[in-house]
């Protein structure tokens, strides 16, 4: 018992301390976006803003490219998640539920364009949007992203499709349903966790991208909040608090997303480690 008791008091702690390494750089980014920039560089540095301001924020709304980034990033997130999803559901049913000699090469090498660092194919692409006269395009960038997408969420969906029981499936094929039906029907109705999973993994990677975004635009017209963010880094000067208030208004959807889905990614996380 007390071993226990002492397991679950290390345990606590070092998911108190996890917590603070995790969010004190986001508290500070926070708290730099609303100080002053005689704050920023006080010495000694100072704790809190005295008093707190929202001018970074104002600026950057309403001076800079801000909108057009937002977009931007808005459209190739949701272009690219929903073709991947689109895609990516019924080629991961397919993998799990159709397997054969033929098919299994093909998953390894679907799946081993995740193994391949993307600095590696930022030249290739490069070239390749030019050559397709999509270099400074949402275009561009959304074909660029999906293959990254779609190669993901086949990974996370194949396992769980691979463990719906046989059983379920049988029955479903007796009522007359044929492969669309039992995915659309009875196998996705299953898998609302793990797909969310899928979803929300698919829109972290195009929504944070920055080395393609980088790569492939050159103006506002097409370019990303983390352009955007990256544009506060001059060579003569960091604005740090611009910076700052941009970086916090580019992780609300994402809090608000892991928020609202906080059980689902618990649950779809964890739904392919127990097969039964």
């Amino acid at each position: 018992m007390k071993k226990r008791k002492a397991m679950n008091i290390i345990v606590t702690i070092l998911l108190i301390v996890a917590s603070i390494v995790t969010l004190f750089p986001i508290l500070w980014m926070f708290i730099t976006s609303i100080k002053s920039d005689v704050q920023m560089f006080a010495i000694p540095p100072e704790l809190l803003p005295r008093p707190a301001t929202i001018k970074h924020y104002l600026e950057i709304v309403g001076e800079g490219n801000f909108l057009s980034y937002l977009k931007n990033s808005i459209l190739v997130t949701l272009i690219s998640c929903t073709v991947s999803m689109a895609v990516g559901i019924p080629a991961a049913y397919g993998f799990a539920k159709f397997s054969s000699k033929t098919l299994k090469p093909v998953f390894g090498m679907t799946t081993a364009v995740r193994m391949v660092p993307q600095v590696a194919m930022v030249i290739p692409y490069f070239m390749l949007m030019r050559n397709l006269k999509l270099s400074d395009t949402i275009l561009g960038l959304v074909v660029t992203y999906i293959p990254f997408e779609l190669t993901l969420v086949i990974w996370i969906l194949k396992n769980f499709f691979s463990q719906v029981p046989v059983e379920i499936e049988e029955a479903a094929e007796l009522d007359g349903l044929g492969p669309w039906g039992r995915l659309f029907q009875v196998v996705m109705p299953l898998s609302k966790s793990t797909i969310g999973v899928a979803g929300l993994m698919a829109f972290l990677f195009s929504w944070n991208e920055f080395m393609f975004a980088l790569a492939l635009t050159s103006t506002a017209k097409s370019q990303t909040m983390t352009i955007g963010i990256a544009g506060f880094v001059t060579s003569f000067q960091t604005f740090w608090g611009k910076m700052s208030a941009m970086g916090i208004l580019f992780i609300i959807p994402a809090v608000i997303l892991a928020i609202f889905f906080q059980k689902d990614l618990v649950k779809g996380f964890t739904a392919g480690a127990v097969k039964g």
